[in-house]
C-alpha cells in the first residue's frame, strides 16, 4: 500500500506538524467551502502539482507530486520517478494497486474521532480544525488532520489536508524504546493548481 507518507519517503531517498496549528480564535484566512466531502481535501485533478520540503533523517530534499491523469475513480500520481495510483470514490480517497483499492488516505464521515482499518493499524481524523499557512502568504482555516497508527515496527503518522488544496503537512514518528521520535517531516513549499496553468 502506498500512501503519500510512501510517496514522500520515495521520494526523499529514490513525514506535528510545524506551522500547523489548532484553531483557537479566529484568524483571518480562507474559510472552508460548505459541504465537503473527504475526497475534497485532497484534489486529484489532472494538472495539480504539489512541492513539499522535507527532512529525512537528517537529510532536506524537495519533493515534487503532479497528477499525470484522472480516469473515471482512478487518478496517478508522479512522485519522484514512482507513480503512484489513487481511487477517488464517494468515501474518500485511496491507494490502489491494480484494481485493488488499498487502504483510504482519507476517508468520510470527515469528523473528529471517525477511523477506519488501515492495513497493521487504524487511521482517525484527529482534527478538522487545524489551520496552515503557505508561504506565499495563503492562510487555510478548517484543515483536517488523519492520524494513522502502525505496528511493526510502531509507528503514528500525522497528515493534514488543507481544503480544496492537499497534504500540507506530514509528520512520521517510529518508536525508539519509550519514546517516539520523528524521522520524516513535509511540508508544502508550492502548489500549482490545473487553473494556474490555463
Amino acid at each position: 500500500m502506498r500512501s503519500f507518507v510512501v510517496g514522500v519517503v520515495v521520494a526523499s531517498v529514490g513525514s506535528l506538524a510545524i506551522g500547523c496549528a489548532t484553531s483557537g480564535g479566529a484568524p483571518a484566512g480562507i474559510v472552508p467551502r460548505a459541504n465537503l466531502t473527504a475526497a475534497d481535501y485532497y484534489p486529484l485533478g489532472s494538472g495539480w502539482k504539489w512541492a513539499y520540503d522535507v527532512e529525512k533523517d537528517g537529510v532536506n530534499i524537495l519533493a515534487t507530486y503532479a497528477v499525470l491523469e484522472h480516469s473515471g475513480d482512478t487518478a496517478i500520481v508522479q512522485a519522484g520517478d514512482e507513480r503512484l495510483a489513487y481511487a477517488v470514490t464517494a468515501d474518500g480517497v485511496a491507494q490502489k494497486e491494480g484494481d485493488r483499492v488499498g487502504d483510504y488516505v482519507i476517508r468520510g464521515p470527515v469528523k473528529v474521532g471517525a477511523e477506519w482499518p488501515v492495513d497493521g493499524g487504524r487511521a482517525r481524523i484527529a482534527s478538522v480544525t487545524a489551520d496552515f499557512k503557505l508561504d506565499s502568504g495563503e492562510h487555510y482555516l478548517g484543515c483536517v488532520v488523519v492520524e494513522v497508527t502502525r505496528t511493526d515496527p510502531v509507528r503514528v503518522t500525522r497528515t493534514t489536508f488543507a481544503p480544496d488544496l492537499g497534504p500540507v503537512m506530514l509528520e512520521m514518528q517510529v518508536q525508539d524504546g519509550p519514546k517516539f521520535v520523528t524521522v520524516t517531516r513535509a511540508r508544502l513549499r508550492a502548489v500549482t493548481r490545473p487553473t494556474d496553468t490555463l
